[in-house]
């Protein structure tokens, strides 16, 4: 059985990935969650030959044929598969304990099936197997060499795209390379070209975000002391940027190689340098307990009435960042930031 060998780091990513989404409930699924049918909803008349070959940090996987049972792996990763017409035999808990690991904006795309659910935190090769999966997409799973290494040796596994940061693939690449691994590249590019036109028509309509700097932020999963800013790689603030806004250099330069950084709460006065705050807090408990940090009311941000706290959907959307998730959170964030920032 290969386990991540850090489980108190993967414990703190997940939190940190998870930032405005609900609280994971008892740390996420089990592995003998919702149980799905013979097999996956294959797409029929798949457009690429096969057997296809995509390329990621590892190196290339091939894959064969059409696939038939996908196991979706990576934390978000269902929501490019079902956006291309595949059902998964097992989708990764993330957040919100949903049904099938699926939440509101992919619920129709399960066509009635009811995937296995995967548990948030290891998942063993024995599992893994039992689902006899002709394909495994690990995304956004932030995988090992030595995780991808075992699980090939199952089925053709997908790691992310070389060049960004563990969690920190943008929805164009995952769902490209989803795409790619099932045969469907050219629905593949449509969304992904219906989608930035969608992004295009938002920004031309939020002419106040255009070039103002934004901090998205949350309380530390490790201690009461520090809180989390995520950098320029991290998902959700691909999305602000993809808007006009900017991340100030100073926060990635504390962030690092990682997707964020963590600053004490006695430098709580840092976010002053933003024109706008994003409170992307896992609970409400949290955002009150931000708000109740020394200094935070005396922020330019705060007192100029630039500080928002997304609903628990709209949260969820960003950390999820995917194909599906990102049009309906275009419909309602931007327009209410934008009409606070003109």
């Amino acid at each position: 059985m290969i386990v991540d060998r850090r489980p108190g780091r993967l414990l703190t990513l997940v939190g940190l990935l998870l930032a405005g989404a609900l609280v994971l409930a008892g740390c996420g699924g089990s592995g003998g969650g919702d149980r799905s049918g013979p097999g996956s909803t294959a797409p029929s008349g798949t457009s690429d030959v096969f057997p296809a070959t995509v390329t990621h940090k590892y190196g290339t996987t091939t894959v064969p044929a059409a696939p038939q049972r996908v196991v979706s792996l990576g934390y978000t990763d269902q929501d490019a598969i079902l956006a291309l017409g595949v059902v998964p035999v097992a989708i990764r808990e993330f957040t919100g304990n949903k049904p099938s690991a699926t939440w509101e904006w992919a619920q129709d795309e399960l066509q009635g099936r009811r995937p296995q659910v995967l548990p948030v935190g290891e998942v063993s090769t024995e599992a893994l197997a039992a689902l006899r999966p002709d394909l495994i997409v690990g995304i956004s799973a932030g995988l090992t060499q030595e995780q991808y290494d075992t699980y090939s040796e199952i089925a053709p596994t997908i790691a992310q795209p070389a060049g960004f940061v563990d969690y920190g693939t943008p929805w164009q690449d995952a769902t490209r390379l989803t795409g790619q691994a099932l045969g469907r590249s050219a629905e593949a590019e449509k969304l992904i070209s219906d989608l930035e036109a969608r992004f295009a028509q938002v920004k031309a309509a939020s002419p106040a975000l255009q070039g103002r700097t934004v901090a998205g932020v949350r309380p530390s999963t490790a201690d009461n002391a520090s809180f989390f800013v995520w950098g320029s790689q991290d998902l959700r603030a691909r999305f602000f940027e993809a808007l006009g806004m900017t991340v100030p250099q100073d926060f990635d330069q504390l962030a690092g190689s990682n997707f964020y950084a963590t600053i004490s709460t006695e430098e709580i006065s840092k976010l002053n340098s933003v024109d706008s705050l994003v409170l992307i807090t896992a609970s409400d408990a949290e955002t009150q307990a931000f708000q109740n940090l020394p200094g935070y009311s005396s922020l330019t941000p705060v007192r100029e009435g630039h500080a928002f706290t997304p609903t628990p959907e709209q949260s969820a959307a960003l950390s999820f960042s995917s194909v599906l998730s990102l049009p309906a959170l275009l419909d309602s964030l931007p327009a209410d930031m934008n009409a606070e920032l003109a």
